[in-house]
């Protein structure tokens, strides 16, 4: 009699130890899934603002370059693009101001020297992350292209890679410049 209760208390104990064992597995295996599924919500989160930004750069070039080329852009301010809807209203913060999605402030405005036929268009604090694929994506509308000041891309030339590398990854966040205007 005490040998069956030992061996049904055995049994008792190896049921119980695998039902912890297969509890323990089962969280480590949905730990794994969740830090898998973390991982590509971020991935998918970075690569939909990247391509709402290049959208809206784009849209804001182009707008430009329809409303104002044929002027030469000649007074250009950043004003008068809000004014005249050329910047996306969701990124207009007055009736003279836009800032984009990153907390930088717009700036669109006549190149100097005043007449050159040119306008720059200025978006600071585009993060490190978002940097080199945001120009890829917006290279073809711009004669030009700087970061922080340094040319990446020189009038109608391609993008110079190294240039853009070191312009995208120095710090943390970049001021990229698009020169528009006729070619």
């Amino acid at each position: 009699m005490i040998h069956r209760v030992f061996l049904f208390s055995l049994r008792r104990r190896r049921v119980a130890g695998n039902a912890v064992l297969f509890t323990l597995l089962s969280m480590v295996i949905g730990g794994i899934v969740v830090s898998v599924g973390v991982s590509q919500y971020q991935d998918a989160d970075r690569a939909a603002s990247v391509q709402s930004t290049v959208a809206e750069v784009n849209a804001i070039i182009g707008n430009t370059k329809q409303n104002f080329g044929q002027y030469s852009y000649a007074g250009m301010t950043t004003g008068i693009a809000v004014g005249s809807r050329i910047i996306p209203e969701h990124l207009q913060t007055s009736e003279t101001a836009a800032r984009n999605k990153f907390g930088g402030t717009i700036e669109l405005r006549e190149r100097l020297p005043a007449g050159s036929g040119a306008a720059e268009l200025v978006y600071p604090n585009v993060p490190r992350a978002v940097c080199s694929s945001l120009i890829n994506g917006t290279q073809g509308l711009a004669r030009e292209i700087l970061i922080a000041g340094t040319v990446v891309k020189a009038q109608n030339a391609p993008v110079n890679l190294a240039a853009l590398n070191a312009g995208c990854s120095t710090a943390q966040v970049a001021e990229i410049t698009w020169v528009i205007g006729r070619t």
